[in-house]
């Protein structure tokens, strides 16, 4: 929880967030002490979350509302007072029936917009499948082998557009924003792994997170990414881009784009690269287990353009230029010295 941007959380972003709804549904101890430390700090959005928490409160109560005796009898009388006995039964069964249907009928749409409201949108592409996915914004999303991209079902009623990603897309967000120096809710649009959030209005950027590792370039317009550990923000600007470490903090910042986005016409380009990084890349794209019998063959480095379209056609590369011999048991792969 502590790496969630809370304090630019709105109402609705509260309502989606999976340990908050813990916290109101259950209040363990530990969360009873986080979101108390939290509530503390009075952040700038503490209304949002309050609002949250009477919200959510209300949905997930099942009392039964109470009317009063009173009430029911001096309801009752004036109606019977209106009608003969004759007519009475029959229409206190009908006023019954249209009081029971109406209070299901309430209860059945806060459901439905409780569970529009709450719920998310997941779209997983598997190993060795290239996904293109179209947001309710209008904005597209490129997603890379093995990667899983995630969104409020409610996407356009939030406070902000925001995605969450594990793996690897290349994004086209659509801009929104007519008034550079005022952006209007649901106009900022966010991307979020477990390394970094990226905050855009309309843009496009390469965005990995593997391995603990976060790599983040930029190919137009301008963005602002936020190490989740560190805190720390950084803009980058067309042509750039930014690595990030296991512990948030930057690896490297320098002007290229060529090399992050070469997955998009099916290229690995590879500079003074160890074999063992090219071979946990043909795992993370294709699922198999690459075991290598002369551990000094993943220490060699590579340059050149390697084709990622197959797993057949990087093993062949691998093969030619490694001069090893290539064996298949089920999802793992063997690669032995020819020496």
């Amino acid at each position: 929880m502590t790496s969630k941007l809370y304090h630019l959380f709105q109402t609705e972003d509260f309502l989606a967030d999976d340990d908050f709804l813990r916290f109101v549904k259950y209040s363990y101890p530990d969360d009873v002490i986080f979101w108390s430390n939290w509530t503390e700090k009075s952040p700038e959005n503490i209304q949002a979350y309050r609002n949250a928490v009477i919200q959510l409160k209300l949905i997930l109560s099942d009392s039964e509302i109470v009317v009063s005796p009173s009430f029911r009898e001096n309801l009752l009388a004036d109606i019977n007072a209106s009608i003969n006995q004759f007519e009475w039964k029959r229409k206190r069964k009908r006023i019954r029936t249209i009081w029971l249907s109406g209070a299901a009928s309430i209860i059945l749409v806060a459901t439905c917009l409780s569970w529009y409201f709450l719920s998310t949108v997941v779209v997983r592409a598997d190993y060795a499948e290239d996904l293109l996915v179209h947001l309710p914004d209008g904005s597209e999303v490129r997603m890379n082998k093995n990667s899983t991209l995630s969104y409020a079902r409610a996407f356009n009623w939030k406070a902000r557009r925001e995605v969450s990603l594990d793996g690897e897309a290349y994004f086209k967000v659509k801009h929104l924003n007519l008034t550079p120096d005022q952006i209007k809710r649901g106009e900022l649009f966010v991307a979020v792994t477990n390394g970094v959030a990226v905050q855009v209005l309309g843009t496009e950027f390469n965005l990995k997170d593997r391995h603990h590792k976060t790599n983040v370039t930029l190919i137009k317009g301008k963005i602002q990414v936020q190490s989740k550990k560190t805190g720390r923000q950084y803009m980058l600007h067309p042509g750039e881009l930014i690595d990030f470490d296991e512990k948030g903090d930057v690896v490297q910042k320098m002007q290229t784009v060529e090399a992050p986005t070469a997955w998009l016409s099916g290229k690995l380009i590879v500079n003074q690269t160890k074999v063992s990084d090219i071979l946990q890349e043909f795992e993370d794209l294709y699922g198999y287990t690459v075991i290598v019998d002369n551990p000094a063959l993943l220490q060699k480095k590579i340059d050149g353009a390697i084709s990622i379209r197959s797993e057949e056609s990087l093993l062949f590369t691998l093969k030619n230029i490694l001069d090893v011999d290539v064996k298949k048991e089920g999802k793992t792969i063997y690669l032995k010295n020819r020496n």
